[in-house]
């Protein structure tokens, strides 16, 4: 039995193996212009090598997180996390662009075992108080692995090559990754039952209505996300702070979550992500129509923020509507492909709304997206405690 002070350190270190996951994917961005001119890339086929890993998350993340529960969940995070740690290190020594992709797609592989494996493993060593709370703070990931890698690119880049940034990311998260690996108590060989009854038996009412609301959750931010820098950069020129300070507010919702929902039942996170949705929807509009400087800067933080409490909170709920019999792996799987698909869909439809409608009907496409991520949290509150198991 692992003492609460060493599985403290194991949870800790399993976030940051998360934080640098994430980084992997927001790693790409600051070098669009040394792929361009140096390894002879097209603009797009940079964009294709930035959303190689959203990409498999999209296609695959629910048939993952089914295999990911027959290969059980320590061999899943060996094996993800060498062949993450191998095509980061790859990426970094490539000389051309064929061998660029080759190792992205193996980073990819890695990306999306990872993504799965690592909140099933929290969800499994984590003890019943801490559950909610050590997931909501998951949640924020990727935003605070983009954040990283930033400013890592700020501090590397202006003195070392694009390579040296990559390999130092790359070689951080393989330590991490061993770190948590070593630290982390025995885990189950597999956690459900045999064939496809794991995922069967992983389906319910209360998955479906947290996976069609974090669907509507990552809607509404990537299509904000995508367009706020140009928006700044423009039209909203009279933001008091840049688009990426915007952004770095997103671990703010994150740890607020991990607040509210400690100690509380899935009744109450439904509610809790019903007036979440309501204030990122309704602080959209003014967001990006207002032409008052601290009201749109305020709105777009309140976004933001409010965005972060409802992501963070339906991975709160995991543990209360994990069927019985069923299982985490499966449940986060299509969790993380409703997201997948929600990151594909969310900025081109944005950007037609912004053709059509201007940054306004952005704001207002927003809120509608939002208030349906309301609604699906309500039907959520309407359901009877039993269609929930405690934590």
């Amino acid at each position: 039995m692992i003492s609460k002070p060493r599985l403290l350190i194991a949870i800790s270190l399993v976030l940051a193996a998360g934080v640098l996951t994430g980084a992997q994917l927001g790693k790409i961005a600051p070098l669009v212009g040394w792929y361009q001119a140096d390894m002879g890339f097209s603009l797009v086929g940079v964009g294709w090598l930035t959303a190689v890993l959203a990409i498999f998350i999209a296609v695959a993340a629910l048939p993952a997180g089914w295999l990911i529960d027959r290969l059980g969940l320590g061999a899943t995070f060996r094996l993800s996390a060498a062949a993450l740690a191998f095509g980061a290190i790859g990426l970094a020594l490539a000389p051309a662009p064929a061998a660029v992709f080759a190792a992205r797609i193996v980073e990819a592989l890695g990306y999306l075992g990872l993504c799965i494996g690592l909140p099933a493993i929290l969800n499994t060593v984590s003890p019943p108080a801490w559950r909610g709370p050590v997931l909501a703070i998951w949640s924020g990931f990727v935003p605070v692995g983009f954040a990283l890698s930033d400013l890592l690119a700020g501090a590397m880049l202006p003195a070392y090559a694009p390579p040296a940034f990559l390999m130092v990311l790359a070689l951080a998260f393989a330590v991490l990754a061993a770190a948590a690996i070593a630290a982390l108590p025995r885990l189950p060989a597999q956690a459900s039952g045999e064939g496809l009854g794991g995922f069967g038996a992983s389906l319910s009412v209360p998955v479906v209505l947290v996976t069609l609301a974090f669907g509507m959750a990552v809607v509404q931010s990537v299509s904000a996300f995508a367009f706020l820098p140009a928006y700044v950069g423009g039209e909203g020129s009279h933001y008091l702070v840049s688009a990426g300070v915007v952004a770095l507010t997103v671990p703010l919702g994150n740890v607020l979550a991990s607040f509210l929902v400690a100690g509380r039942q899935a009744g109450y996170m439904a509610a809790l992500c019903i007036v979440a949705f309501a204030v990122s929807g309704a602080a959209a509009v003014p967001a990006f129509a207002s032409a008052d400087p601290m009201l749109s800067t305020a709105s777009a933080i309140l976004f933001v923020v409010s965005g972060a409490v409802v992501a963070s909170t339906l991975f709160a709920a995991i543990p209360y509507i994990v069927p019985a019999a069923g299982a985490a792996a499966v449940v986060i799987g299509l969790i993380c492909q409703a997201g997948g698909l929600g990151t594909v869909i969310g900025p081109p439809v944005a950007g037609y709304v912004i053709e059509n409608a201007g940054y306004p009907g952005l704001g207002w496409f927003i809120l509608a997206v939002s208030l349906l991520g309301a609604a699906f949290s309500a039907a959520l509150l309407a359901l009877p405690q039993r269609a929930y198991r405690l934590a």
